[in-house]
Parts: C-alpha cells; sequence; structure tokens
C-alpha cells in the first residue's frame, strides 16, 4: 500500500502545466480569428496539431524521465 502514487503529488504538477497552456493557445486563436477572421485558416494539418500535440508533449516527456531515471539507477 505504501507504493500507490497520488495524483496531486508534487512531482506530477508538471504534468499540470500543460493543459493551461493548451487553453491559452486555444483562447489567443480564438481572439486572433475574431480580429482577422481571413488570416487565420484552418486545415487538417493544424487540427491533427492542436489535437495530438499535447498528448505528444506529455508522451515526450514521460519517456524523458523514464530514460533519465534509468541512467541514474
Amino acid at each position: 500500500m505504501s507504493n500507490i502514487k497520488i495524483l496531486f503529488d508534487k512531482e506530477n504538477l508538471k504534468y499540470f502545466l500543460i493543459w493551461p497552456i493548451s487553453v491559452l493557445l486555444a483562447i489567443f486563436f480564438k481572439y486572433y480569428a475574431f480580429l482577422k477572421p481571413g488570416v487565420l485558416l484552418i486545415n487538417n494539418y493544424l487540427v491533427l496539431l492542436l489535437v495530438f500535440g499535447p498528448a505528444l508533449v506529455v508522451t515526450i516527456i514521460l519517456v524523458l524521465n523514464k530514460i533519465l531515471k534509468a541512467e541514474k539507477a
């Protein structure tokens, strides 16, 4: 029972920085598109980047943490 990890542990707080950044980017693009409606064209590649980009960043962080912890041991 002592090996149970808590979701809101201090080590995991850095992962919760990703979603506010994503929300702020979405709000920025929405506001920019409101000001200049003809400039910002949404295509399929941009949608894929916005959907899978944060998940890719989290995956890279997790893999790098595993590699760095494996090197220390």
